[in-house]
């Protein structure tokens, strides 16, 4: 999928410019960037390894299916969301960038067409899999 760079996308670069590996700086632009986009879903899914985890509040879903599913929910529930990662944190050690911390903010765009703005943060762990793909194992949000 190619990805056209948009403000955006430039801010999420320049954002994670701190973090060590390229690939991981790259995947948090792709993960942002279809987050974002409502059309996606089969991609966003594919963000994730086979048995990913994402939990959204009290929402769980295990599996590229599952959260696919839930991700559809959240968007019929509020059909425009802009995610902007801010900062981000890394675990571990010697510049593991696998596992993070990041904190954002996000504007919800509502069906009567309002719009509420909040902060967020996320867990994310990362692993490349045996095809050399990047993928998310495991996504808290926390709003």
């Amino acid at each position: 999928m190619s990805i056209k760079p948009t403000e955006h996308e430039t801010h999420i670069t320049q954002t994670a410019r701190g973090l060590s590996d390229h690939d991981v700086r790259q995947y948090l632009r792709k993960f942002y960037y279809v987050s974002n986009e409502l059309s996606l879903d089969t991609e966003y899914g594919d963000l994730f390894t086979e048995d990913g985890v994402y939990i959204m509040g009290s929402r769980k879903a295990t599996g590229r299916q599952a959260i696919r599913a839930l991700r559809k929910k959240s968007y019929d529930e509020i059909p425009q969301q802009d995610h902007h990662p801010l900062k981000f944190f890394s675990h571990g050690n010697h510049h593991d960038d696998t596992e993070m911390m990041i904190l954002g903010d996000v504007t919800w765009t509502y069906h009567a067409g309002h719009t509420h703005a909040g902060d967020w943060a996320a867990h994310i762990k990362l692993q490349k899999g045996d095809d050399g793909v990047l993928r998310c194992k495991f996504y808290q949000l926390i709003v």
